[in-house]
């Protein structure tokens, strides 16, 4: 991520909801995301990929598409950037967060997305997005701050916080 991109992104954050800014769609799109983890106790690790534009370490995130619940596209979006299958281990999202999704082609659009909590079962060599993306699989603390929108690290932070107690 260049300097650039960095303070582009600072910017953002403080940009509101509303903002009017021409080129942003007004009405929020919904994406779902799934905050994959493996292992137990603290040695936990959580599952990033890169993202395709700037390859900055993001998690499996994207569109939901008809026919699918939150949870079934955190499932598809997993296995399409990630070559992992996971188990949902809640009723429901883990928390959400809100950003600022910049498209090059198109009016940059709000995203509300829900972030699914999932865990590790199978992890496959071949998957659908290999050649475009990495994966690795991070200690939390590490992942976090790898992590650069400020809503997720705190999402990730509480679904740390909710596998621990469970």
């Amino acid at each position: 991520m260049t300097v650039f991109d960095r303070l582009k992104h600072l910017l953002d954050l403080f940009r509101l909801p509303g903002d009017n800014r021409p080129g942003l769609k007004r009405k929020p799109k919904r994406q779902s995301a799934a905050a994959v983890f493996r292992g137990t106790g603290d040695q936990r690790e959580l599952l990033l990929v890169t993202s395709r534009d700037t390859g900055r370490w993001i998690v499996p995130k994207g569109w939901i598409e008809d026919g699918e619940d939150g949870a079934d596209a955190a499932l598809r979006e997993t296995w399409e950037e990630a070559g992992v299958i996971g188990e949902v281990q809640a009723d429901g999202p883990v928390g959400h967060y809100r950003y600022i999704k910049q498209r090059a082609r198109r009016r940059d659009a709000i995203c509300d997305v829900d972030v699914y909590l999932l865990m590790l079962r199978e992890e496959q060599d071949q998957w659908p997005e290999k050649d475009q993306r990495r994966r690795k699989w991070f200690p939390v603390a590490t992942a976090i701050g790898l992590i650069t929108e400020e809503g997720l690290k705190d999402v990730i932070r509480d679904a740390f916080q909710f596998i621990k107690a469970a």
